[in-house]
């Protein structure tokens, strides 16, 4: 999920954000795992339950409106202060910062509405449900003997690129993560937040740049400083959209996690535009796409044009330039509901060989129909979703690209890594140091992605897809 900050006010958060962390250790915490040189964490994909009751009634709509950004999510655990409390965040590379406490009475999407005289209903997601984010967990610093508040640090208000707000304070208090604590590591507390009901850890590059060592300390900052991993970097796996949980690690790479080489690719600030005019550098994780190809059986492949765009796995979506992510789901078999925000598909199409094939500099991702196509379930109905929609200027590869790709994120050398996503056990080796810190050679994962996946996946879930039904009228 990108954030969004006019230069002034981006300004006026660095000046106030000089601090650093009292030093890290390691300690016994469930849920992640601890080697030379790296700390793994698990990650756990956040999906409708069917359970949940719905927060509209859709009965007779015409449409059912999806947020785009944050219909799912994938989640890691942190243990906050003394003793520790536990609380869920998102994992968010279009982030940069760690703030938790959302306003669950106000997290809510949820509403009735009419288009052109027709009745529109939008659900609630994992993301936004108020009685899943009370199940998340909440910190309260006034419970915790380590906590304090940070010298100079002021109050803020992170605006996101889906409207989602949240006004925070920042507090200073031992973070535990995986097999790892962080003793004052600066974080933020919302006082307010509206249309989420998780926090976010940003791994995104923080705006002051990749190194800058003056400034306050990204986690993963925090982690290379004290030396428990050698540099500034992590990868990210985040599974198949069939599988429950991936992994992030710091300062690792699975090689039993991709097939193939890892492309380095390196990271460049792209120039952008403020709402009030101003040329600005912007820094993320971008990539330059030389070309999109459609496959799928029966039919000749089609073949889109070029763009830039961001790793961002807090978006649900791969946001696509204006026109190409409807020309794609129209292509796919869909149809996109009169916003423009949601491409509605027969669920049988998950089942399909072929996808959506990206050509990187020196890689190319495949990523197949059952990751570019989300199954939703409520007690009442079941539908799909072709996870791509149109933005005139902010694209961004989500989810459905990273559920394919594995990714390594090298902030020292301001380098991405990428190959194919694959999962055939585990063999985690540690990123060094210099200019060559991430390890190469191949993945250990062979083959690529066939059938067999897809013919399972459809054997597991005929039962919804005899039931599945598209709700665009």
């Amino acid at each position: 999920m990108t954030r969004t900050m006019a230069p002034a006010m981006l300004i006026a958060v660095l000046s106030a954000l000089i601090a650093g962390t009292d030093g890290l250790h390691i300690q016994g915490f469930p849920g992640g795992s601890v080697g030379p040189g790296f700390v793994s964490v698990p990650i756990s994909a956040s999906k409708r339950d069917a359970a949940l009751h719905k927060r509209a009634d859709v009965s007779g709509t015409a449409e059912i409106q999806i947020p785009n950004f944050r219909t799912h999510g994938y989640s890691i655990e942190l243990m906050i202060g003394t003793p520790g409390q536990k609380v869920e965040v998102i994992v968010d590379t279009g982030s940069y910062e760690l703030w938790v406490n959302p306003d669950c009475d106000h997290s809510s999407r949820a509403k009735n509405e009419t288009i052109d005289g027709r009745p529109t209903a939008t659900l609630d997601t994992p993301m936004t449900d108020p009685d899943a984010c009370r199940k998340r967990g909440q910190y309260d610093a006034s419970k915790s003997s380590s906590a304090s508040k940070p010298d100079g640090v002021e109050d803020t208000v992170f605006q996101y690129a889906d409207f989602t707000t949240a006004e925070i304070s920042y507090e200073k208090d031992k973070l535990a993560i995986g097999g790892l604590s962080i003793d004052g590591q600066i974080f933020g507390v919302a006082k307010t937040s509206n249309q989420t009901g998780v926090g976010i850890m940003g791994f995104g590059p923080p705006p002051w740049g990749f190194n800058n060592s003056g400034m306050y300390p990204m986690v993963l900052t925090s982690m290379a400083r004290e030396g428990v991993i050698k540099s500034p970097a992590f990868s990210l796996h985040l599974n198949d959209f069939n599988k429950s949980q991936g992994s992030v690690i710091f300062g690792g790479v699975d090689k039993k996690k991709f097939s193939g080489a890892l492309a380095k690719i390196p990271m460049k600030p792209v120039q952008m535009k403020s709402s009030n005019g101003i040329d600005f550098d912007h820094t993320s994780y971008y990539v330059t796409v030389k070309s999109m190809k459609l496959s799928k059986p029966g039919s000749s492949d089609k073949t889109y044009g070029s763009f830039v765009a961001a790793l961002d796995s807090g978006s649900s979506n791969n946001i696509l330039p204006r026109g190409l992510g409807a020309q794609l789901c129209t292509d796919v078999g869909g149809k996109m509901n009169s916003r423009g925000t949601n491409c509605a598909v027969d669920c049988a199409v998950r089942q399909q060989a072929g996808g959506v094939t990206f050509e990187l500099e020196g890689k190319s991702i495949l990523v197949p129909y059952y990751n570019l196509i989300n199954e939703e379930t409520t007690r009442e109905v079941s539908w799909c979703t072709v996870m791509v929609s149109d933005h005139p200027t902010l694209n961004l590869l989500g989810m459905p690209f990273l559920r394919s790709a594995y990714a390594v994120f090298d902030w020292r050398n301001a380098n991405l890594h990428i190959a194919q996503s694959a999962d055939c056990g585990t063999n985690i080796v540690a990123i060094g140091s210099g200019v060559d810190a991430v390890p190469g050679g191949n993945g250990e994962c062979s083959g690529s992605l066939g059938m067999a996946s897809v013919v399972n996946l459809g054997l597991m879930t005929v039962a919804a897809l005899m039931s599945s039904l598209v709700l665009v009228l």
